[in-house]
């Protein structure tokens, strides 16, 4: 029978077995080694270097073996020839950054919709009052996904183009129910049920084609820079920027859209059909901002309806870009 005292010393030589230290170093030859780590990393120190050694007894390669690893330590100089740096292509990268930074086309954008008149005026005639809209449910969203600068020798001006879908919705003020037929759209007004919910939307492909302007300074590098291996680093904290021109939307889907209740029970109506509404719109667009604020408006160059099939109404869009993807 094993007494506890056997046991504590069959313990201690397992622990004093398993802590033997395996580590081998070989190339040292009465030199000394100092290794210490930090947060940039590890520093290796060899001191009393062969000075009365010939060359080609000296041995410039230490090796640390451990259980899992094996460590090779180079003591004599080395030359490393640099890293050679293409000054065209940094030149052309940093070109590119700069461009599309300064273009504020691609992001997310929402905003407010409404209808004028030909004439200018918000107030509508007494025969198209069943188009009113509710402004503040008649919402506005598009996400720019691509887009493409030319510029004009610089960063400061140039021709803008790209890429978006919109999302348009126009909810009715009034409780109408829209209908149409072959040559006209037109309305009923009804006193039930009462609509919770009553709008057209709209969804399409958008292009624009705008001149767009930047104030702040932003030159490129100069070739010493580059060589240096200095990152620049550009951004549009106090850059004021303008931009105008115009914006062509195809409308690819078209809805109709109720929900009201019915005997207690909430009822919703969709109909897909485009009620005579053209399916494109061309829009002047004028933007401003600074820095990464920029605010829009859009103004109908086409008519809502196609001509002759529905009131003469101008729709008109404003909002804030509310993330720029650059």
């Amino acid at each position: 029978m094993r007494t506890p005292t056997t046991i504590i010393l069959m313990l201690a030589s397992l622990a004093a077995f398993a802590q033997e230290d395996s580590t081998r170093t070989e190339g040292l030859e009465g030199r000394s080694l100092e290794i210490s780590a930090g947060s940039k990393g590890a520093k290796v120190r060899v001191s009393n270097p062969y000075d009365s050694l010939e060359q080609g007894d000296k041995n410039d390669t230490i090796r640390i073996t451990t259980a899992r690893k094996l460590i090779t330590i180079i003591t004599s100089p080395r030359t490393i020839e640099p890293e050679e740096i293409d000054v065209e292509q940094e030149m052309r990268e940093d070109r590119t950054e700069r461009r599309n930074l300064f273009t504020y086309w691609s992001g997310l954008e929402i905003g407010l919709n409404n209808f004028m008149t030909p004439g200018g005026s918000f107030d509508l005639p007494e025969e198209d009052k069943w188009m009113e809209l509710e402004a503040g449910r008649s919402r506005w969203f598009a996400i720019n996904f691509m887009e493409q600068k030319f510029e004009f020798g610089s960063h400061h001006a140039g021709l803008l183009t790209g890429l978006g879908l919109e999302f348009t919705s126009y909810h009715f003020a009034n409780n109408v129910l829209l209908a149409a037929d072959a040559d006209s759209t037109y309305a009923f007004t009804e006193d039930l049920p009462g609509y919770s919910k009553n709008k057209f939307r709209q969804i399409g492909l958008r292009v624009p084609l705008m001149f767009e302007f930047n104030t702040k300074r932003a030159p490129l590098p100069t070739e010493e820079l580059i060589l240096s291996g200095k990152d620049m680093d550009y951004d549009r904290k106090g850059n004021f920027h303008l931009a105008f021109g115009v914006v062509g939307s195809w409308y690819f889907d078209t809805m109709y859209k109720q929900k009201y209740r019915e005997d207690g029970e909430r009822v919703k109506d969709r109909r897909k059909a485009s009620y005579n509404t053209l399916p494109y719109r061309l829009a002047a667009r004028g933007q401003i901002g600074f820095g990464s604020l920029n605010l829009f408006a859009e103004y109908g160059l086409t008519s809502f309806f196609e001509d002759g099939k529905g009131p003469d109404l101008v729709p008109v869009s404003v909002g804030i870009t509310l993330l720029g993807f650059n």
